[in-house]
């Protein structure tokens, strides 16, 4: 629990020195996309790549994949099912429902997520699991998560990069080939391109401070659909995972802690970042878009503490 607050603190920080940045015009909005694409083809790349090239491959890791890899499937599915339900019960049009659905579905899996799980499972087995979530976690947004945000975009586009080959997957590959072979990398090497990808966390960070500071704080946290995106976000979708969990474990399935305590987690996340970059360059609701990151960021230092409470308790 300490843990946990002691990085969301940690985090908040970061956000302040965006926020800041953003005041101070040392940054702006143009300035924040630049950074996404710096973060998502050169240090989160980097970032993984390091992670699975530095780490010893141990039996616990391997008997984890399945678990981690699938329940990110699981999980974007459930959570998707409870995003149609309530945009019915809040009556959302077409546009608004599309980002309903894609922000309960995909979370700040690398921006939060990765920090977080490298605090709670330190030795870079936290990294691990983090990223095999986001793996499968990714997938489905770059493909299922662009579809729907495409069919809710008042001009439909079709997407022409090709989301699912690229820097982040390419590293993935690349990290884990190194690790099965066991290729040791030069220190003269491995170093700088460790360095490098551990800014990651510092530039999200400030990304996610300049999109807040942009924003009036009164439309933030006065609309009642963030906060049913919330709950079924923060809390129940990752509950259903974890009584998931549970039911497979008194079956008889073995599921190591760690996996189970790193994909409920990564469940539990707020909303996706990107998703807001996503949103403006489609023309959609991007100021919809920033006050779910808001809300959920703001509701997730009470959730996430209470989520890892439970699983603990339970398992």
């Amino acid at each position: 629990m300490e843990k946990i607050f002691e990085q969301i603190l940690i985090l908040s920080v970061m956000t302040i020195v965006g926020v800041i940045a953003f005041k101070l015009k040392a940054i702006t909005r143009a300035n924040a996309n630049g950074l996404v694409k710096v973060i998502m083809k050169i240090t989160l790349p980097l970032l993984i790549f390091t992670t699975f090239a530095g780490t010893e491959l141990t039996d616990e890791i391997l008997k984890s994949f399945p678990f981690v890899f699938f329940s990110s499937f699981f999980i974007v599915l459930i959570l998707y099912l409870l995003s149609k339900v309530s945009a019915k019960i809040l009556k959302l049009d077409k546009e608004n429902t599309a980002l309903h659905n894609t922000h309960t579905m995909f979370g700040n899996v690398v921006f939060l997520g990765f920090p977080l799980l490298d605090a709670l499972l330190p030795g870079g087995e936290g990294l691990i699991y983090a990223t095999i979530f986001q793996l499968g976690h990714d997938t489905l947004m770059w493909t299922w998560g662009i579809f729907i945000l495409n069919s809710g975009a008042p001009n439909k586009t079709r997407n022409k990069q090709k989301q699912i080959i690229n820097p982040v997957t390419i590293s993935f590959i690349l990290g884990l080939i190194f690790l099965i072979l066991k290729i040791k990398i030069p220190n003269t090497i491995f170093t700088p391109l460790h360095n490098i990808g551990h800014t990651t966390i510092y530039l999200s960070m400030i990304y996610v401070g300049v999109v807040l500071a942009a924003v009036k704080l009164k439309s933030l946290i006065s609309n009642l659909r963030s906060y049913v995106l919330s709950f079924n976000k923060l809390l129940l979708g990752p509950i259903v995972l974890l009584a998931s969990f549970y039911l497979l474990k008194h079956t008889g399935v073995i599921i190591p802690q760690k996996a189970i305590i790193a994909s409920v987690m990564q469940a539990a996340m707020p909303c996706m970042i990107i998703i807001s970059v996503l949103a403006e360059e489609m023309g959609l609701n991007s100021k919809q878009a920033v006050e779910n990151i808001f809300v959920t960021s703001i509701l997730s230092m009470g959730s996430l503490p209470l989520i890892y409470w439970v699983i603990l308790l339970v398992f």
